[in-house]
């Protein structure tokens, strides 16, 4: 099925969905925004909760079987999920605050995916900064279409968000990707 729209955030969808553990039951989508990965989860997941602040984007979202919409604070959030997805949400809140908040909603022997952004600086991020005409390209033949959502620009550099990262979920894997974005995947001890 062809998605409504293709950005940089919808682009690493396929990589969300193939972090999706088969035994997982409940999914959460953090930022769901109009609920277009909060339905791609569902077709595999048996219970996903899509969950946004912002009222108005959220109002947007189609319904769908398997799904629920809550708008929420993340934070707020409680009980536990196999599967928690956050996808260009991290950055609207102090990263230790949203990685702790992401850390306990994590279903032990549960797995967290988030695909995020940072704030990019030419001292430290000079050479990924040289992908910008390739990016635009990427936009220009994708025809690149961005939904209503409120945006933030990111605060943490990549390192600080590494450094958090290692602190609050020891053994996570973070990775630099095409389209400014970095991708985070960490496996909840069973025993926690």
């Amino acid at each position: 099925m062809r998605d409504p729209y293709w950005n940089h955030n919808t682009h690493y969808h396929p990589w969300l969905l193939a972090q999706l553990p088969d035994s997982a039951r409940t999914a959460l989508d953090v930022g769901c925004g109009d609920g277009l990965l909060a339905r791609k989860l569902a077709r595999h997941c048996p219970s996903v909760l899509g969950v946004d602040i912002d009222a108005p984007v959220l109002a947007a979202a189609a319904p769908a079987p398997n799904v629920t919409y809550k708008q929420a604070d993340f934070r707020d959030l409680t009980g536990t999920f196999d599967y928690v997805t956050a996808v260009a949400s991290l950055h609207h809140v102090p990263v230790d605050e949203g990685l702790t908040a992401l850390r306990r909603l994590v279903a032990p022997g549960g797995t967290l995916a988030i695909v995020g952004l940072w704030s990019m600086s030419l001292r430290s991020d000079f050479g990924y900064l040289l992908r910008y005409p390739l990016v635009r390209a990427v936009d220009l033949l994708r025809h690149k279409s961005d939904p209503p959502a409120p945006l933030h620009a990111p605060e943490d550099s990549l390192d600080r968000i590494r450094r958090s990262a290692a602190e609050l979920l020891p053994g996570a894997t973070i990775r630099k990707r095409l389209l400014w974005r970095y991708t985070l995947l960490w496996h909840k001890p069973a025993a926690e």
